[in-house]
């Protein structure tokens, strides 16, 4: 049996229709976690965020975080030795938002925290780090991944 070439423009222009209705179902089932939900509020105070991470980098050791066995080790500068350290830890999964975290400092005798990794996935996060001293702020942010 031949098929004539209208048949078979209007089975290439059907399947083509097909193939965009596919795809446009698809991409609107499609979940997308923003960043943050208040962006532009957050880009607003970048200036501040920009003098926190300065004044971290001043002090003659700046905040460090690892990552081992043991779990996220943060030292904290042994220039705040001594001094009342406030802020959080924010655990950030850019790829999914309902991993995230957020734990409040608590620095013992040695000025280490460590953070057990047993509850998080495996995967890529940031580990930012929002400290304030005496009224100043500071801030630090590390990259690791957890396998």
């Amino acid at each position: 049996m031949k098929i004539s070439w209208g048949y078979r423009v209007m089975f290439l222009y059907v399947g083509f229709a097909g193939l965009i209705i596919y795809f446009v179902t698809r991409s609107m089932n499609e979940k997308v976690d923003l960043v943050t939900p208040d962006y532009y509020a957050q880009e607003l105070k970048f200036q501040d965020k920009i003098e926190s991470i300065n004044r971290n980098n001043e002090l003659t050791s700046a905040l460090s975080i690892d990552y081992s066995d043991a779990g996220i080790i943060i030292t904290y500068p042994s220039d705040l030795q001594n001094k009342t350290i406030t802020g959080a830890i924010n655990i950030f999964r850019p790829s999914d938002k309902s991993k995230d975290q957020t734990i409040e400092i608590t620095p013992d005798k040695e000025m280490k925290q460590i953070i057990n990794t047993t509850s998080l996935s495996k995967g890529m996060y940031r580990i930012k780090v929002d400290y304030e001293v005496d009224g100043s702020g500071y801030y630090s942010e590390k990259q690791i991944v957890i396998r």
